[in-house]
């Protein structure tokens, strides 16, 4: 008789739990349903978001950029950042990964888990909405897609840009929220009976460490729809991707002098999550011709932080002006100020 109580409360906790969970998810899905189109490719059905030229605005043959968000992030990132900041003369284009926003992979998380893979997907996709020589932007583990595109796909780009990307394995412990949500059964049970109460605390914790030292805007929680990273099977994705990107780039990063195509390389000096020593100026470095744009003072969000700077260097690649070779530093006005 006890057991069966016990087995009965369990269950209804269970039930309870579940159902506060599908709820949570609803009203996710509900407040940020797709805005953007979809374009269904061999490995993926990828959604993004689009801001055409002005009607009036001749484009003149400028390259179309394609912006590619990073970790826990979504294409609500790049158009927060971008969409306003651009020349209207551009065309942009801002995708959810596979698998990630509402994006679907259709491809098993541990396979998409390589940036070389993702970056065969747009790269389908591009091909696929006839984007002629566009240039491929993407931020921290959006960086590692980039440059994968870069090497695999650099005779048909007009450039690659990195912002904080991440290029080499790194050193560190894996995260146990990483290794628990990529656990078989384990991960299902933990997303759908805690991640609501989790995720409450997640959210706020995560935004403050990806921008510091700096500030978040104060709309980047609502504007980059920050909690769409709180669906069970995207934030499994995310930790399979985030897992396995090391052993990824290790075999990756071996070839980096191939990339011949224009390679700007974005960083900031106070980045605590991509360190820009070992990352950006290492990629650099390595990577004949490209050039190298160091913010000092700045963290891991320059898209964010040095929009306009960085919105005006990107338009004028894709006018066709050459990047300059070498290492230009600049002083992030907000950090001077504190100083």
């Amino acid at each position: 008789m006890f057991m069966s109580r016990m087995l009965a409360v369990f269950t209804f906790i269970v039930v309870v739990l579940v159902s506060h969970e599908f709820l949570m998810v609803s009203r996710i899905e509900g407040k940020y349903p797709p805005r953007g189109d979809f374009v269904d490719v061999e490995t993926a059905r990828i959604h993004f978001l689009t801001r055409k030229k002005v009607a009036n605005i001749e484009n003149q043959g400028n390259a179309p950029v394609v912006l590619i968000h990073g970790s826990s992030g979504s294409s609500a990132d790049m158009e927060l950042a971008f969409f306003d900041a651009f020349p209207d003369d551009i065309d942009l284009y801002a995708f959810d990964r596979p698998g990630i926003g509402w994006s679907k992979t259709k491809l098993s998380p541990l396979e998409m888990s390589n940036p070389i893979k993702q970056a065969e997907a747009i790269h389908m996709a591009v091909k696929k909405l006839k984007l002629d020589k566009p240039i491929i932007v993407g931020h921290s583990w959006g960086g590692a897609v980039a440059i994968a595109y870069a090497k695999q796909f650099g005779n048909e780009i007009s450039g690659a840009v990195s912002l904080a990307g991440v290029a080499y394995p790194w050193k560190g412990p894996y995260g146990w929220y990483d290794v628990l949500l990529t656990t078989p059964v384990f991960n299902h049970i933990f997303t759908r009976l805690f991640l609501n109460k989790m995720g409450q605390l997640y959210v706020p914790l995560s935004i403050k460490a990806i921008f510091e030292p700096e500030a978040a805007r104060g709309d980047y929680r609502e504007g980059a729809q920050a909690e769409i990273i709180l669906r069970p099977s995207t934030i499994i994705n995310n930790s399979y991707y985030s897992l396995n990107l090391r052993r990824h780039l290790k075999t990756m990063s071996e070839k980096y002098n191939d990339i011949k195509t224009p390679l700007l390389i974005v960083a900031g000096n106070r980045d605590y999550i991509v360190h820009s020593k070992s990352q950006s100026e290492r990629l650099h470095n390595e990577v004949a011709g490209s050039e190298y744009m160091l913010f000092k003072g700045a963290g891991h969000m320059p898209h964010h932080t040095q929009t306009q700077i960085l919105a005006e260097k990107i338009g004028r690649m894709s006018k066709g002006e050459a990047l300059t070779p070498g290492k230009t530093e600049f002083l992030d006005t907000k950090f001077e100020k504190r100083q």
